[in-house]
């Protein structure tokens, strides 16, 4: 029901924008390198599945009704997070014909100089993006730019807020956080918010969610790290900075909140409960819980009338306020059998105004170009008063994530995890005895 509430509220939208896309009627959706009558195969990959790939389905379909009617989609989406990053390689190394995939802004530069992305300044420049540059969100146009060339174009800017359960705040009357909350502010709420609502000595409900579990990566925490003070490596990139008291401070405030405090769920928690991920606060089994904006829609739907809720911002630390901001893109392989195709549905489907207030609606998405931010949220959504302001200006604003070099994949998996896992298991409950060791081994693998 709510889906094709969002599909109504979409042509809605549409109409509101009706300038913007007349405005573009009169491009040029073709490059003119490709026979209109083609009958190829076109193949395409990614990690988005029903219901969060929809968004694009739907201008894929219009692109080709439109301009190459012969033309096959092969799509293989929904492909696993943790999958994808393992086969994709694999593929790419092995010269598979993928025409297109997702990418993201944590693997661009690792793909980039392994040689497995096409270079698309050439593209660009004969056939231009309607908007390019100046239009896209700059730091995500920067993210997917390796070397001062261009490897995937951005098809959304993703930052980090708190999703609240407001019936369990006023239950407990309290007030909702807000940008200004302190990170000690934001605990004693977590805190509080934690219960035990049948008395069995079990914890029912945690103060909040998802900020870090086993095989969590370094991006995840930054943002609290830079918060504190902290930082990961130098300037360079030659070797680590993360043995400071600031960023210790940092990672023990996490693992405090799970060992010390009990306010946020142990992964074997998680598991007993039977309920992963966004299905965790959209259950009732935690007041607060932290994930990207895009979550917003999907949560809506599983909560349905259940309870009242909200999204805030991040907490602010002593250093400042800080919030994780991501991002992904669609990008051509090298040995992509149909490029061209493949760049004119990428540039088709990120820059014509006919779809991109639909897209950013079915996705509750800051899509990439910025002036359609503000279609993210339905009118009618529970979260449509603070939407903008929490995840496109307050989020936008302060938003940050790692420095993301060629390595930062093998670091992340060997090094990050491979330690900060002690402290999320509970093997190790001291921040700087995990801390050193990442720091250490951070310095062997860079060289500093």
């Amino acid at each position: 029901m709510i889906r094709k509430f969002l599909l109504l509220v979409t042509v809605l939208a549409l109409l509101s924008f009706g300038m913007a896309a007349s405005a573009q009627d009169m491009v040029d959706w073709t490059c003119g390198t490709v026979d209109p009558d083609t009958s190829a195969a076109i193949t395409i990959t990614g990690w988005e599945g029903p219901g969060e790939v929809d968004k694009f389905l739907l201008a894929f379909d219009e692109f080709f009704n439109e301009y190459y009617p012969n033309v096959e989609q092969v799509l293989n989406t929904g492909v696993a997070w943790g999958d994808y990053w393992t086969t994709l390689p694999a593929q790419l190394a092995g010269g598979a014909e993928i025409d297109m995939a997702w990418m993201h802004i944590s693997r661009n530069d690792t793909f980039a100089s392994n040689g497995w992305l096409l270079n698309l300044d050439s593209y660009l420049e004969a056939c231009p993006i309607p908007g390019w540059p100046d239009l896209f969100v700059e730091s995500m146009r920067d993210a997917f730019n390796y070397q001062g060339s261009q490897y995937a174009i951005p098809y959304d800017f993703a930052t980090v807020g708190v999703y609240v359960n407001t019936d369990l705040f006023e239950e407990a009357g309290l007030d909702l956080p807000d940008e200004n909350t302190t990170f000690e502010e934001f605990q004693e709420l977590a805190i509080a918010l934690t219960q035990d609502t049948d008395g069995d000595g079990e914890t029912d409900v945690y103060g909040v969610s998802n900020l870090a579990s086993p095989g969590a990566g370094a991006g995840g925490l930054y943002w609290i790290i830079k918060s504190f003070g902290g930082e990961l490596y130098n300037e360079d990139i030659t070797g680590s900075e993360l043995n400071t008291p600031e960023a210790i401070a940092a990672i023990q405030w996490v693992a405090d909140m799970i060992w010390e405090h009990g306010a946020h769920p142990t992964a074997d928690a998680v598991a007993a409960s039977g309920f992963g991920g966004e299905f965790f606060f959209a259950n009732g089994k935690s007041a607060m819980h932290f994930a990207l904006n895009d979550a917003a829609s999907r949560m809506w739907e599983l909560i349905g009338d259940s309870f009242a809720w909200s999204v805030v911002p991040t907490p602010r630390g002593p250093a400042g306020h800080f919030n994780n901001a991501g991002g992904s893109a669609f990008s051509i392989p090298t040995s992509a059998a149909h490029p061209d195709l493949s760049y004119e549905l990428i540039r088709y489907t990120l820059s014509n105004p006919d779809h991109l207030c639909r897209t950013a609606t079915m996705g509750a998405a800051l899509v990439s170009q910025m002036e359609f931010h503000d279609c993210a949220a339905p009118p009618e959504a529970p979260y449509a008063d603070v939407y903008h302001e929490v995840f496109s200006v307050v989020g936008g604003r302060d938003a940050i994530f790692p420095s993301y070099h060629p390595r930062f994949q093998e670091w992340s998996s060997s090094v990050w995890v491979a330690n900060m896992d002690l402290l999320w298991t509970g093997e190790e409950r001291d921040a700087a005895v995990a801390v050193q060791r990442v720091h250490d081994q951070t310095n062997e693998m860079l060289g500093g």
